[in-house]
């Protein structure tokens, strides 16, 4: 099982429930898109479960998930969960240290988060003379209670955060730089479905790479008056450049005109976008 949390959409209110299901639809597109096989995604409350047994290292281009896991379900016994816990940590040894954590989130357990920590905790102690220690550790167990069901993993995998892309409507990004390049991937971190356009044929694969849930294909444009008309067929919201304060321009379209680099240096963007590039499966 996969376990996957999300970003900001948790606190989305009255609305978490559209933010969730435009996040699994994009989830969905990510798995097929990578070929992987699923038996099943499910919502319980905070989480989207997976169904699966490959890894899924694509979810870490699929924004609005904060992290996730591969995980063992366990029952909902701690008994089970001692002895699961104990095989995922075969490699401890007396010199090594390790903790366990856990969280609750389906109150109906009988045993609070600490107690539970603290019973696997001295079950694997007992058979691996182990140190337990809470910081600096080696070795870290980790369990969440979703639902009647026991998830046991030992890592959490960062995700690109953000909210799901496709949420927040369309804006057209005008591709001229690798400053523009990092303006279109922040955008469709804030939600918006990205129409990247350009005046001469461009590279629009790291787009691409995190576009799950919507299309990418680039519009060669002859002039910037053009960018207008793209708006209007798109029903974009604005068109997003990649000026910064020492380049800033003026265009000349009607369209409102959206500078999310304003403030950034080349120092910046180079890491920002470094970033992107290293997490691309």
């Amino acid at each position: 099982m996969i376990i996957v949390r999300f970003a900001e959409i948790g606190l989305k209110g009255k609305n978490r429930s559209f933010f969730e299901n435009a996040l699994v639809r994009n989830i969905k597109v990510c798995l097929d898109s990578n070929k992987i096989k699923y038996s099943g995604i499910t919502k319980p409350h905070g989480r989207i479960l997976i169904k699966t047994k490959d890894p899924c290292h694509c979810l870490k281009n699929v924004f609005g998930i904060a992290s996730f896991s591969d995980a063992v379900t366990v029952g909902f016994d701690i008994e089970s969960a001692k002895k699961q816990a104990l095989k995922l940590a075969k490699n401890l040894t007396p010199e090594k240290t390790f903790r366990v954590t856990c969280q609750r989130l389906d109150k109906k357990f009988p045993i609070t988060s600490k107690d539970f920590q603290i019973d696997v905790g001295g079950f694997i102690q007992e058979h691996t003379n182990a140190r337990a220690k809470m910081k600096d550790f080696d070795f870290n167990i980790q369990a969440e209670i979703i639902n009647n069901q026991i998830y046991l993993f030992i890592e959490k995998i960062p995700g690109p955060g953000g909210l799901p892309v496709g949420i927040e409507g369309s804006v057209v990004v005008l591709l001229e730089d690798s400053a523009s390049l990092l303006a279109g991937l922040l955008m469709m971190k804030r939600g918006c479905r990205v129409i990247p356009a350009a005046l001469k044929k461009t590279d629009v694969a790291l787009l691409k790479s995190y576009a799950y849930g919507t299309r990418i294909e680039l519009k060669i444009i002859k002039n910037i008056s053009e960018l207008d008309d793209l708006v209007k067929q798109s029903k974009a919201k604005a068109v997003v450049v990649g000026d910064m304060l020492k380049n800033i321009k003026d265009y000349s379209v009607k369209t409102q005109v959206l500078r999310p680099m304003a403030a950034y240096v080349d120092k910046d963007i180079e890491e920002e976008l470094n970033g992107f590039r290293q997490r691309v499966c």
